[in-house]
């Protein structure tokens, strides 16, 4: 029942404060104003001869501040305010005219709706009221002196007391209202004061801390794209060498001098990848290690073993509490280390191992950028195995075509009848023989005659003159007809092997036309031996079945092929 009450005399609430606050101040002052008029009305109706007039006001008073309650509930502020400051105006003047004129002490009243009407509505409306107010007492003389109303004189002083302490206490509480607002609204502005002081304080700590974080973030970025532009650099620098120890030392000494390392190592995994080789370092303790071939078992010593086994990075910021670092007495300054695995696509193939004298001198950011470094590396690296790998095929290559082109060739000479031609001025004649080369002088010149760096043959050239001495065209003219030769005798072999391979091809295709038309044992038989005589000129071909499970005569075979037949 407690909260129904609260509800019923509680203040609406409204979005503006300044809404909110009106609203208390006509909430407050009608049901303050229903209350005293409510205590008021009992003398006069308690009278013998009732005052019928003070009834009437007071009964129209309270519907007035009824309404303005239910208006000012609807949300229509402005519209509750007005419908109090006019029907109160107007009352009040009724009840001057009906009463004592303009000795009556309800124009007191006058004083407390200004000062609402200017809480409530706007300064210009207590303004308003004040000079409405004004006209109203000279309208009241004015009619007073003319004998239009008659002011009554027999008011008691009980009456008096209890007008003047109403309008009194009207007035006490609109003042007590409105200086509490302010000092309401004095303490709230104090209190936003020290909350904007606050906030100040706050946003310029923040704004200092967002200064330095920025500060500190553009160092760090300065730092980062000086890294960036250094690896940069020592990719440029290994895009030219091709030989893979060249390139590792490269890499170890320009990576050490650009980033200024303690120590840096690049190491390998064995064709087996159970141990990580040391393969490329900058440092003194690194070279001695390299000298002795160190080496870390994978995935069991080491950041490196660890990073090679893994294929992630390994970080030790502080090698004395890191229980994986491997404790090296060739490097007793080390103090921070990180192990960046080397790969290629799905393929670890080695660790880059960096190592610092200052303790925490690696954050991750540190490792994303020379994650970068250790992909520039693999990437260096595989493309001179690649390079390497071509060079050894094409040397195998080169050597398998040296050889087969030198036996070919010597297989020729050794059937041909003809092994040359020399030219005396009259007409080529054929040379039966090879003879041995001779050391050349001036007058006399022995050019080889090379195909693919073999010697096939030679070019001989004998002046007439003994004293000659070949000319610098002349010796490139011959050189030039040296070259071309080869190429020509190397075409006119390739073109004879391919009209006997055709040859061969034809004879096997006909034979196999001519054996699909045959469905008889017999004419198989005739037509193979038959083919094959036409074919070998000179040879005698016999074909002859033999019982498979009946033993053969070795010495037979032998004699028949020696004679030139064929058994089968």
């Amino acid at each position: 029942m407690f909260n129904a009450i609260k509800r019923l005399f509680a203040s609406p609430v409204f979005e503006k404060e300044e809404d909110t606050f009106r609203a208390k101040f006509i909430n407050g002052y009608a049901w303050i104003s229903i209350f005293l008029m409510l205590i008021a009305a009992p003398p006069y109706l308690l009278r013998s001869t009732p005052d019928i007039s003070t009834i009437i006001v007071t009964a129209v008073a309270l519907a007035v501040m009824l309404t303005a309650i239910y208006m000012l509930r609807r949300g229509k502020i402005d519209v509750s305010g007005s419908i109090i400051i006019t029907a109160g105006w107007l009352l009040i003047g009724a009840g001057s005219i009906a009463a004592d004129g303009v000795r009556g002490t309800s124009m007191l009243a006058y004083i407390a709706l200004a000062l609402l009407a200017s809480i409530i509505i706007s300064l210009r409306v207590g303004i308003v009221v004040i000079i409405a107010s004004t006209g109203m007492l000279w309208v009241l003389a004015f009619m007073e002196t003319s004998g239009y109303i008659t002011p009554n004189t027999e008011t008691g002083p009980f009456n008096y007391a209890l007008t003047f302490s109403v309008n009194f206490i009207i007035i006490a509480v609109l003042i007590y209202i409105s200086t509490n607002s302010l000092r309401v609204a004095l303490e709230r502005a104090n209190k936003s004061e020290d909350d904007l002081r606050k906030s100040n304080k706050e946003l310029q700590k923040l704004t200092q801390d967002l200064e330095q974080r920025v500060e500190e973030r553009t160092e760090e970025l300065k730092g980062r794209t000086s890294q960036l532009e250094a690896i940069a650099d020592v990719a440029r620098s290994l895009a030219t060498i091709q030989e893979m120890d060249r390139l590792l030392s490269t890499i170890a000494d320009l990576a050490g001098a650009r980033f200024g390392f303690y120590h840096v190592g690049i190491f390998l995994l064995d064709s087996n990848k159970e141990y990580a080789i040391l393969s490329a370092t900058n440092s003194k303790g690194g070279r001695n290690m390299l000298a002795r071939g160190h080496h870390l078992k994978v995935g069991e010593q080491g950041i490196v073993g660890y990073a090679t086994f893994s294929g992630n990075p390994r970080i030790a910021l502080d090698v004395g509490e890191d229980a994986v670092y491997f404790d090296n007495p060739d490097l007793p300054d080390t103090h921070s280390e990180v192990a960046l695995p080397l790969r290629f696509g799905d393929e670890i193939i080695g660790a880059l191992d960096i190592q610092s004298t200052e303790a925490n001198a690696f954050s991750r950011d540190d490792v994303e950028t020379f994650s970068v470094l250790a992909d520039q590396v693999s990437v260096a690296i595989q493309n001179t195995r690649s390079l390497e790998q071509a060079r050894r095929a094409l040397r195998e290559l080169e050597t398998a075509s040296r050889r087969a082109t030198g036996e070919t060739w010597d297989r020729l000479a050794a059937i041909m009848q003809t092994k040359g031609y020399r030219y005396d001025g009259i007409k080529p004649q054929p040379l039966k023989e090879t003879s041995v080369p001779v050391e050349s002088k001036d007058a006399t010149l022995s050019i080889p005659v090379k195909l693919r760096e073999s010697i096939i043959g030679r070019l001989k050239l004998k002046a007439g003159d003994p004293s000659k001495k070949w000319s610098d065209d002349e010796l490139a003219i011959i050189e030039s007809t040296a070259e071309r030769m080869a190429i020509a005798l190397e075409n006119a072999r390739l073109l004879e092997d391919a009209q006997k391979r055709a040859s061969h091809e034809a004879f096997l295709s006909g034979m196999t036309t001519k054996l699909s038309t045959s469905f008889k044992l017999d004419s198989v038989l005739r037509d193979t031996v038959e083919e094959l005589g036409h074919t070998l000129k000179g040879s005698k071909v016999t074909f002859q079945l033999i019982n498979p499970s009946a033993p053969q005569s070795v010495e037979k075979d032998s004699n028949n092929a020696k004679n030139g037949k064929a058994s089968g």
